[in-house]
């Protein structure tokens, strides 16, 4: 089960368990890192242990300020719970996939539709509650705060020796992409993966049954999707919005720490959005220091869709396979924001 760990992003489970009263100088530095990001502060200016321990200790106060303040449990089988920030979290299914949703609890009852449904895909080897903490760290901004947000968190399929897959994946060869010929580069970026079209045909279906369940009594419309992902999530979301109807383009798609795949399919699908007067706005992120998806993938993916007529916003961050810290937070927030004042 070795490659499991390379694919994995680093928003950490283990920061739930920080709770406020947590001995700080119990922790690592890497703990510390983990609990700071968590909160949407940033490190990068931190010199030493001590420096983080401060900043810590800030992010601890942040993250009680929003946690919430009595009641809820883990809910299951369908049922609901409390989340912070008046969200609740929910269990569903949707396109055959398992998925934890977050979001009001008058969007999660029917009662009124959201402003916008963000459907996060994981990376390989993870689980959907890696970015379970997601919707607090953007709901706690100004600029969302009090917006009907719903979040749904899918989960791959087991798969042998790397847990959790969407599709099957050559491990080895996105690790070697760093020294690969280009030959086999070239090959390895045009290839359709084994089981792509499968995970692509149900992932359609669960956006279809996503827009029926948050539009309030309606389908929501397509432009009030947006699809994200991390690591091979991000190509996976890439790859379905993609797929979408060139008329029915979702919000836009967040692209974090991931690479390209099937690019002629994806060059051949942007040419139709841009026929029919579509740029689909797209967040890329990544890490410099990552030494699992070599930080050069994102550029060749902000290529890709640069010439093809997308939109594109590239951020990098100092950080390795991971979300980034705080400059990332503010780019999410801002693209997030960005979909909901344009949205039809």
């Amino acid at each position: 089960s070795a490659p499991l760990v390379p694919f994995r992003t680093t928003a950490s489970t283990t920061v739930a368990a920080m709770s406020d009263s947590t001995d700080l100088t119990t922790l690592s530095i890497k703990e510390l890192k983990e609990l700071i990001r968590s909160s949407g502060l940033s490190f990068e200016d931190c010199i030493d242990k001590a420096d983080l321990r401060s900043r810590a200790a800030e992010a601890q106060e942040r993250l009680e300020a929003s946690a919430p303040k009595g009641g809820g449990g883990g809910g299951g089988g369908g049922g609901g719970s409390s989340a912070a920030g008046g969200m609740a979290r929910a269990s569903k299914t949707f396109g055959g996939y398992d998925a934890l949703v977050i979001g009001p609890p008058s969007v999660l009852d029917g009662s009124e539709a959201a402003e916008l449904a963000v459907i996060v895909l994981h990376g390989l080897g993870a689980t959907k509650e890696d970015f379970a903490d997601l919707p607090r760290m953007l709901g706690g901004e100004q600029a969302l705060a009090g917006r009907r947000l719903v979040y749904v968190l899918p989960q791959a399929p087991p798969s042998p020796l790397l847990g959790a897959a969407w599709w099957q994946i050559n491990v080895a060869a996105f690790l070697a992409i760093s020294t690969a010929s280009p030959d086999s580069m070239a090959k390895m970026i045009r290839e359709e993966p084994v089981g792509l079209s499968q995970c692509r045909e149900k992932l359609q279906k669960l956006c279809a049954e996503v827009r029926a369940f948050a539009g309030g009594g309606s389908a929501l419309p397509s432009r009030r999707l947006l699809l994200a992902g991390f690591s091979q999530g991000a190509m996976t979301a890439m790859d379905t919005a993609l797929h979408m109807p060139p008329t029915e383009p979702p919000a836009g798609v967040v692209f974090l720490s991931g690479a390209p795949i099937v690019v002629e399919q994806w060059s051949a699908r942007l040419q139709a959005l841009k026929q029919a007067g579509e740029a689909l706005p797209v967040l890329v992120t990544h890490g410099m220091a990552d030494g699992t998806l070599p930080f050069a993938c994102s550029g060749w993916v902000r290529d890709l869709l640069t010439a093809n007529g997308a939109d594109v916003k590239y951020v990098t961050h100092p950080g390795g396979h991971d979300l980034g810290g705080a400059s990332v937070v503010r780019s999410l927030v801002s693209f997030v924001a960005a979909r909901l004042a344009d949205r039809a």
